[in-house]
């Protein structure tokens, strides 16, 4: 190789190491300064809710008009065999659980837990909870990260919980709307049609409520309450008791959110219900963002119930 070759040959490596060098940092200012992408995963091995097709346009209309987060799905075992391998869980910022239940096929829990331990998020509503149930007895791997699993529940109710962290993205459009409640209520067949309200920290809302085990307060960051059993026809119906609605909580170096709430519409195509609530979908909105780390939330232990 003669001298002149030699030096192009020597410059175009300079120009490709100094591209090597530059790119990743080109690449990371990109994905910081662009949408975040989250995965919902609708996949049913139990009981599989009319509300989910809502719940995914939802999901991703919410991120279409405040421009946060585009989304893919895993509507399928095979979605699932490709998509959340550790592999191809590195394209998402977050995990969603859109009224899962059952024993999903998870190709690699170990890989999908430490995902969600590394730091990215994770968020499920109502039968997210009814989803990979420990056995004989145990807490599963999930219900651990979760906080807290299905166990029951009777009819619809009405229920009238607390906000109990006003600061929480999940709460603060609940508070802001508390601050001026309706002059004349809803009437009861309005909130059941998803016209809940909010009036000072208490928030009135129908749906279909869990009754939840392995669930402590003091290992979650609760942001709803109640004080007692809801009124779903149960023979404990109204009886004291402090039964959680939604919570966030760290697992590892990530955030998880969960709201019991979530069933309504049955009808995903003319329905009406939770999923076309305003306060529910802003209430959803904002767990999502705290997962996603748009905006910022405790996930200090919440104390014995008062």
């Amino acid at each position: 190789m003669n001298i002149r070759s030699l030096g192009v040959t020597c410059g175009i490596a300079a120009v490709l190491a100094t591209a090597a060098l530059l790119l990743p940092q080109s690449a990371q200012a990109a994905h910081q300064g662009g949408k975040k992408m989250i995965l919902v995963v609708s996949v049913t091995k139990g009981f599989r809710h009319g509300s989910i097709a809502i719940a995914e346009r939802t999901i991703e209309e919410i991120g279409k008009t405040t421009g946060e987060w585009d989304v893919d799905y895993v509507r399928t075992d095979e979605d699932m065999a490709t998509k959340m391998t550790a592999n191809g869980l590195k394209k998402y910022d977050a995990v969603v659980f859109a009224n899962t239940t059952g024993d999903l096929p998870l190709p690699d829990p170990k890989a999908f837990y430490d995902y969600i331990k590394a730091g990215h998020g994770f968020a499920a509503m109502h039968s997210g909870s009814d989803t990979l149930h420990g056995k004989d007895g145990k807490v599963s791997d999930y219900g651990e990260m979760l906080g807290g699993e299905f166990e029951v529940h009777h009819q619809r109710t009405t229920i009238m919980p607390t906000i109990e962290d006003p600061n929480n993205p999940a709460t603060r459009p609940l508070i802001a709307a508390g601050k001026n409640p309706p002059s004349t209520p809803p009437t009861q067949e309005e909130i059941q049609k998803g016209h809940s309200f909010v009036s000072g920290k208490v928030w009135t809302v129908y749906d279909e409520i869990y009754i939840l085990k392995n669930n402590d307060r003091t290992k979650v960051h609760v942001l709803l309450s109640t004080d007692k059993y809801p009124n779903d026809g149960s023979a404990l119906a109204n009886q004291p008791g402090s039964h959680l609605v939604s919570w966030t909580k760290a697992y590892g170096k990530g955030l998880v959110f969960y709201t019991i709430l979530g069933h309504t519409p049955d009808d995903s195509a003319n329905g009406v219900g939770m999923w076309t609530d305003p306060l529910f979908k802003a209430h959803l909105q904002g767990g999502l963002e705290f997962v996603l780390g748009l905006k910022k939330g405790s996930t200090k232990l919440s104390g014995p119930a008062p």
